[in-house]
């Protein structure tokens, strides 16, 4: 009876694993396995300062694509540095309300997206034209929004990482870093 017991517990395990792997649930909850071009990952961020009413939002990022080297180049329309190129990432954003009333919007920045090496080395993001449209503004809740961010990365660097913060600053709590992959 045990034995049926403990197999049929396992057999559970492993449909949930084939499940979170499927769907994309684990993938981009760390550097060591961020999400691929496509897969979009949900976070959760909170609304609200101190102990007034904090509400929670689910942010849901997908890149939808990655541009890189001389074609990135041609769309900022400038060079980088020596050995250095450029990525760009075209970026889904969605932003709703996981309760009411909902009434809190969120700022989008820039400065939420940066590039790492595949050893964990951030890169510091270049000061360039991006391409229409570019990433950036106020979510509601419901909202979504489409655009450009572009990174500047080593040449010889095959797997670049991108992560998101709801906050740079640290100031807020929210439900961490998200990773993706730029290759």
């Amino acid at each position: 009876m045990k034995k049926k017991t403990i197999g049929s517990v396992l057999a559970c395990l492993v449909l949930i694993m084939a499940f979170n792997v499927e769907t994309g649930i684990t993938q981009g909850r760390s550097p060591s396995s961020p999400a691929p071009v496509g897969t979009s990952v949900v976070t959760m961020i909170e609304c609200g300062e101190g102990y007034t009413s904090n509400e929670l939002y689910n942010v849901t990022i997908t890149v939808m694509e990655v541009v890189r080297g001389q074609k990135a180049s041609g769309l900022i329309r400038g060079a980088p540095e020596a050995g250095s190129e450029y990525i760009l990432a075209h970026i889904r954003v969605k932003y709703l309300a996981r309760g009411l009333p909902g009434k809190c919007s969120h700022e989008l920045r820039l400065e939420q997206f940066a590039a790492l090496s595949a050893d964990g080395r951030e890169y510091k993001a270049p000061s360039v034209p991006l391409p229409k449209p570019a990433l950036g503004g106020s979510l509601h809740s419901g909202e979504s929004q489409e655009g450009w961010v572009a990174f500047s990365v080593a040449q010889d660097d095959r797997k670049p990482l991108m992560t998101f913060t709801a906050d740079p600053t640290g100031a807020a709590q929210h439900g961490g870093n998200i990773w993706f992959q730029l290759y």
